[in-house]
């Protein structure tokens, strides 16, 4: 594996923490030391930068500036921010720049895994210049429908931190964002958190609040009327896939836990939907000729014309903001679960299937016999010849659509 390399930026006290730590392992990881921005800039011109772990304050420009410039410069780079406790709103603040938060003291340990797990869907790309288009992602586009009752309610003096997550869910991207600010180190929390209820519980009214109103990491888009990529189909798709993705983790037997993380990944499934429309519009055209002249299904058209798949790509997207292996690796098998080397009934299996009805039942004229869903996969992992019971599942209560 190649090295590493990581620029850390900050106060002499992170060096000295850090320095023994990394040092043990050399062959994994070349790191650097800079007290400024400016410095560690200079620093990355001449040796590269693989991730960048600054604090929130530099004596010459605060840490959302200088990552925004290595986003520009350096934008494969990993970015994380060193934040201490009274810093919050400042660190929210610097969540439209960076992928990941970590809280003062750091352990070195848990760093390198943050650092790691970070670049780890990197694999799946084979082109430094796409790799560099996502990870300079930054915005993703929100519903204004739901965008606007979330602010009437966090402005409401009699607001509910139940209803506010229920609207939250209702919207991939500031679920993608509540998820990737819980799950960073610097709340401590013990293991990642996969739903949207409980990030919005143990983040806090105060803090939900500033993230929806002055992080500035949404955006209100003007839907481009791609066929296939319309906001608002991507939108009630993933609210649909979700929640029935939840009932067949349970008709598994899985776990609570699970059947949470069933949820989440498949309401964000399709996040790299929302990454093409809004960053990578005239490939996306060229994928609809793609589809209509060469019959292809979508996720074929997009490695033809790029190389990935907004599969992958959605799940590369969420690696850098930390959120769990089992929601990534649903994420980024759900159109080609055979890819997966877990061939049991888990966590990608519900999102799947929920996946493949859900667009099977959009289809116009179909034949009720025939689904989507990859059918040898279903049979390898023992539920061929459940089809009925599965789409009786699914025709469980569906949740409102947004409009």
């Amino acid at each position: 594996m190649a090295v590493i390399r990581v620029n850390f930026v900050g106060q002499q006290d992170i060096a000295d923490d850090l320095t023994l730590g990394f040092a043990k392992d050399k062959e994994k990881w070349a790191i650097a030391f800079a007290s400024t921005g400016v410095e560690a800039l200079n620093q990355m011109d001449s040796n590269g930068c693989d991730a960048v772990v600054t604090e929130l304050q530099l004596p010459d420009m605060t840490a959302s500036e200088l990552l925004r410039k290595i986003q520009d410069i350096y934008p494969s780079a990993a970015r994380l921010v060193l934040s201490e406790a009274g810093d919050r709103r400042a660190m929210i603040g610097s969540l439209g720049s960076a992928h990941q938060i970590l809280s003062k003291p750091c352990n070195t340990d848990a760093l390198k895994g943050q650092i790691s797990k970070s670049l780890s869907m990197r694999l799946v790309l084979n082109d430094d210049n796409l790799h560099a288009r996502i990870a300079r992602v930054d915005k993703l586009p929100v519903l204004p429908s739901i965008y606007n009752q979330l602010v009437r309610e966090m402005q409401s003096e009699s607001a509910s931190m139940q209803k506010i997550a229920a609207l939250i869910r209702q919207d991939v991207a500031i679920s993608a964002r509540v998820l990737q600010m819980i799950n960073s180190a610097y709340f401590g929390v013990s293991r990642h958190v996969d739903s949207v209820m409980q990030a919005v519980t143990l983040l806090g009214f105060d803090t939900v609040k500033s993230l929806v109103l002055t992080a500035g990491v949404f955006s209100q888009f003007k839907d481009s009327g791609l066929q296939g990529f319309l906001i608002d189909e991507i939108y009630n798709h993933s609210l649909s896939v979700g929640t029935n993705a939840q009932h067949y983790a349970n008709a598994f037997g899985l776990s609570r836990g699970h059947s949470e993380e069933a949820l989440t990944a498949g309401t964000l499934h399709d996040i790299g939907k929302l990454i093409l429309v809004t960053n990578f519009e005239s490939e996306v055209r060229q994928i609809i000729s793609v589809m209509q002249e060469s019959k292809l299904p979508l996720h074929e058209a997009e490695r033809q014309v790029l190389g990935i798949n907004h599969c992958e790509m959605g799940a590369h997207l969420l690696s850098l903001w930390g959120l769990s292996d089992h929601i990534l690796e649903a994420v980024a098998f759900h159109d080609a679960p055979r890819g997966s080397a877990d061939q049991v009934p888990n966590i990608l299996a519900a999102v799947h299937i929920a996946n493949a009805f859900d667009h099977d039942q959009r289809m116009p004229d179909r034949d009720p016999r025939f689904t989507t869903a990859d059918t040898d996969y279903l049979n390898q992992i023992g539920l061929g010849n459940q089809l009925k019971y599965l789409r009786a599942v699914s025709s469980a209560p569906q949740p409102a659509r947004v409009n």
